[in-house]
């Protein structure tokens, strides 16, 4: 504890000391770092937890430096996995028997690899063509991803006569280039069971 006074307002007579209005004491401390705890909170946080089935000796042997930065690059799992975990989604489900609850979350597992494909074919196509996708305010993109693509086709319509569907209306130019960096056609949409390109 530091004693500081705090003195009257006014000047002092000539000889005689300022006068004292009151007294306080002020806390003087030295902030001193736990050093021991700081190490073990630092190897805590370093302490990554990661399930394989990687052999550490042999062929194809990983060490666990290589599986960390391996799962690190794989950025898409965890952004499309927040997906799963989002209140709306969860929240919006109301399953009562446990099977219906695993159906459901194959499903939406399988839907995010079909997300994920849909992202890798449109820039593995910009990348080996050298070319660039429309993206958003249909300026030019190197990095084309799936939720931009799918904005492109909303809104899109299809009419069926019997066995015959036709589109309500013609493909734009961007949603053609988007067909094709994907080796589809007018026909895949029209009729799924067309092969396209990547499937002959």
């Amino acid at each position: 504890m530091c004693k500081k006074v705090r003195y009257a307002r006014g000047r002092q007579k000539k000889g005689q000391s300022r006068n004292i209005a009151s007294e306080y004491y002020v806390l003087d401390a030295k902030v001193q770092p736990n050093l021991d705890h700081i190490e073990q909170k630092r190897k805590e946080a370093g302490c990554f937890v990661l399930l394989c089935n990687v052999y550490l000796a042999g062929d194809g042997a990983q060490t666990g430096a290589d599986l960390l930065r391996a799962y690190k690059e794989q950025y898409t799992i965890g952004r499309n996995f927040s997906f799963l975990r989002d209140p709306l989604i969860v929240n919006d489900m109301f399953l009562k028997k446990p099977e219906r609850i695993e159906v459901l979350g194959a499903i939406l597992r399988m839907a995010l690899l079909i997300w994920d494909l849909i992202e890798l074919l449109l820039r593995q196509h910009v990348l080996g063509n050298n070319v660039e996708l429309p993206g958003w305010d249909n300026k030019k993109t190197r990095r084309p991803s799936a939720f931009m693509m799918s904005t492109m086709f909303a809104g899109i319509q299809i009419v069926r006569f019997g066995a015959i569907c036709r589109l309500t209306m013609p493909l734009t130019d961007i949603q053609c280039q988007y067909l094709q960096a994907l080796g589809l056609k007018q026909q895949h949409i029209l009729s799924p069971d067309t092969p396209s390109s990547y499937g002959e």
